[in-house]
């Protein structure tokens, strides 16, 4: 018994360790530099500097050259966006000049005390890998313990763990690496680089959380919290990059995500207004239609360089020629470094116009990629979206409809700050989107905020926190529940009756058509608990709309957009809009801080039906046009006991009318 007990014993101390070592099943590369790039890759970084990027290296010269003199300590974030410029240049001309200076920004951190803060643990660990042979053993066993000491109370902050919207978990997360790996196998202190490494390991690649949320939710490459300003995957690529470089794994290559970002940003890239910049369609929180930004550009740049994608390549590239891209001048570093100019640029011109992004619940529709100022293209983006989160908007079976450059149909509102008047009585709600609000008068749901008649606020509250939450049904608010694609045709219905309070709403379901390229024919079923609560159904523009019996027409430059109600058969369509109420709720304008730029729109139609009822079905057909087409092609209801429908263009499209399937049904038309 005892020799079995022993065996047993010693089989048991070799699975622990095996388990215990399981947790840090990956290997960092020994020397420096290997933070985003490796000992070796040095060389030809001197020869970029020297050729395709000299421009960009010495304009970051200069610009360390001409800080070099600034009174010290700088402010946390220019310490570290110093520490990576001055760092650099050092790595690439060999001058000391910038090395020491590097090393005075360094040491003034540590004397004020501030080796606690997100900067340090940044910019610290780049000047520590990258200035590593300039440094003697004794500074670097200082420097060192000043990151571990940081990284310790990184730790210990618990801020890392913080999983209150998505894109602040996935931000904070990389803090744990850039310390962890720049001192890890150095002999200063070994454990806590180890720890750093691990927690961010376990976070990324355990199916604790991080990794989960990414599957669950973007693992087609959409995100749902703004279009680039607030995605998640800018900041998650940073952590990708440093452990790519640093460690013998690929997170690219064990995490799909990253493979369909680029094509995600090309459908929701609009296309170049006038007077330069890109459109997109500003989701959530977004502070503008601009579809581009610096921190983008180099991310797609990564992805290029990553999976060879020259769809990536292509669109970084249309980013910097429409002006969108600029990158900071001490940051041009991560261009150089980034950027694999052997990797040729692709056009999206393969691509399918249409395309169901199924991980946040986001179709878009469009015509083409002509992505020019000169573009004509129809681009439309039909949401609803699965759950709330910080950032998202009450938004489900909202349309926004463009030609060109030219917004028709708009996301109204501007983002002034996430807990402004405007943002929470307007911008965030369902008021300021294209869909259908339902009026309770003693709805509580929204207080202290306005009563908008439409869906619960998913800016406050909740969320989901862990793996495996995304799946329960309680975080649903809305559901793209079907998806169809044609040579002629698209087809999409999203299910957003768990976007509204259940005490107002029994069901809410949008079907649109986009008969391509110009039409778009939208069905949507309103079932309200009492026939008392009115329902309006909403389409916001730039300008103000000119009505005409059924119809309303939208113009905005070189286009115009004609929007005509066929059910109700009986309706009103008013116009809420113009200088003070552009933003109005209820009687009472929510104007943002500081003025809103155009694109956030000063008009809207509400369509009201003017019979009571519990029930009511909203058939809409939509028009793009040039601006000087003088009106819509001629459309007629038809329908009959089950289907409803209409024929346009000599092309007909017909529902049932329950949105329950059929196996037949008859109509004359």
């Amino acid at each position: 018994m005892r020799r079995n007990l022993h065996v047993i014993l010693l089989v048991f101390a070799a699975l622990s360790m095996l388990f215990a070592t399981g947790a840090r099943a990956y290997d960092v590369v020994s020397g420096h530099p290997r933070l985003f790039f490796r000992a070796a890759d040095v060389p030809a970084l001197r020869a970029k500097c020297s050729g395709a990027f000299a421009q960009d290296y010495n304009e970051m010269r200069s610009y360390c050259d001409s800080h070099m003199g600034d009174s010290l300590p700088l402010s946390s974030y220019e310490a570290e966006w110093h520490l990576g410029a001055y760092s650099f240049v050092w790595l690439i001309s060999q001058n000391t000049t910038y090395a020491a200076r590097a090393k005075a920004i360094a040491q003034s951190v540590l004397s004020s005390g501030n080796t606690d803060s997100e900067s340090w643990l940044r910019g610290g660990a780049l000047f520590f890998d990258w200035c590593y042979d300039y440094l003697s053993p004794t500074e670097r066993q200082s420097f060192g313990q000043a990151l571990a000491s940081g990284g310790d109370s990184y730790i210990d902050s618990q801020n890392w763990s913080m999983i209150s919207c998505f894109h602040g978990h996935f931000s904070r997360l990389r803090n744990l690496i850039y310390p962890g790996l720049a001192i890890y196998g150095e002999g200063i202190s070994d454990a806590k680089a180890r720890e750093l490494c691990d927690l961010w390991r376990e976070q990324t690649y355990g199916a604790d959380r991080i990794l989960c949320c990414m599957d669950e939710l973007a693992w087609d490459g959409s995100w749902f919290q703004g279009e680039y300003s607030y995605s998640g995957y800018l900041y998650q690529s940073r952590g990708f990059e440093l452990w790519a470089t640093a460690t013998n794994e690929n997170p690219y290559e064990d995490c799909d995500n990253y493979k369909h970002l680029a094509e995600y940003y090309l459908y929701e890239t609009g296309a170049e207004k006038s007077g330069g910049g890109l459109l997109g369609s500003k989701q959530g929180d977004t502070h503008s239609h601009g579809a581009a930004a610096g921190s983008f550009r180099l991310t797609l740049l990564k992805l290029a360089k990553r999976y060879r994608d020259g769809r990536a390549q292509w669109l970084a590239q249309e980013i910097d020629q429409v002006g969108e891209g600029y990158v900071n001048t001490f940051e041009r570093w991560r261009l150089i470094v980034f950027t694999d100019l052997s990797v040729a640029a692709v056009p999206p011109t393969d691509m399918p116009d249409s395309w169901f992004f199924q991980g946040v619940g986001t179709v878009y529709m469009r015509s083409g990629f002509d992505l020019s100022e000169s573009s004509d293209d129809v681009y439309a983006v039909f949401r609803c979206e699965r759950f709330p989160d910080l950032h998202t908007h009450a938004h489900q079976n909202h349309l926004l409809v463009a030609r060109g450059g030219d917004l028709l149909a708009v996301d109204s509102g501007a983002y002034d700050q996430s807990n402004s008047s405007h943002h929470d009585n307007y911008f965030a709600r369902t008021i300021a989107h294209n869909t259908i609000t339902v009026y309770d008068p003693s709805e509580n749901t929204f207080d202290p905020f306005a009563n908008d008649g439409g869906q619960r606020r998913p800016s406050h509250g909740t969320y989901p926190r862990n793996c495996g939450d995304l799946s329960e049904p309680q975080w649903d608010r809305g559901r793209m529940v079907a998806f169809e694609d044609s040579e002629t045709f698209t087809y999409a219905k999203g299910d957003a009756t768990a976007a509204y309070s259940p005490d107002k709403l029994d069901y809410f379901t949008r079907e649109v058509v986009y008969l391509k390229p110009d039409v778009f024919v939208i069905l949507d079923r309103v079932g309200a608990t009492s026939s008392s609560f009115e329902k309006r159904w909403l389409l916001h523009s730039i300008n103000q709309p000119e009505v005409s019996g059924s119809t309303a027409v939208f113009q905005e430059g070189d286009s115009k957009l004609f929007a005509q109600t066929l059910l109700p058969a009986e309706h009103s369509i008013d116009t809420v809009g113009g200088p003070g109420r552009e933003f109005e709720v209820n009687g009472v304008n929510y104007p943002p801080n500081g003025g809103a730029p155009e694109d956030a729109g000063s008009w809207r139609i509400e369509v009201t039906p003017e019979n009571d009822g519990r029930e009511h079905l909203f058939l809409h057909v939509l028009y793009v046009a040039d601006a000087s087409v003088s009106s819509m092609p001629e459309t007629k209801l038809v329908e009959s006991e089950d289907v409803v429908g209409v024929e346009v263009n000599g092309r007909v499209v017909m529902f049932t009318r329950t949105g329950i399937a059929i196996d037949s049904a008859s109509y004359d038309y």
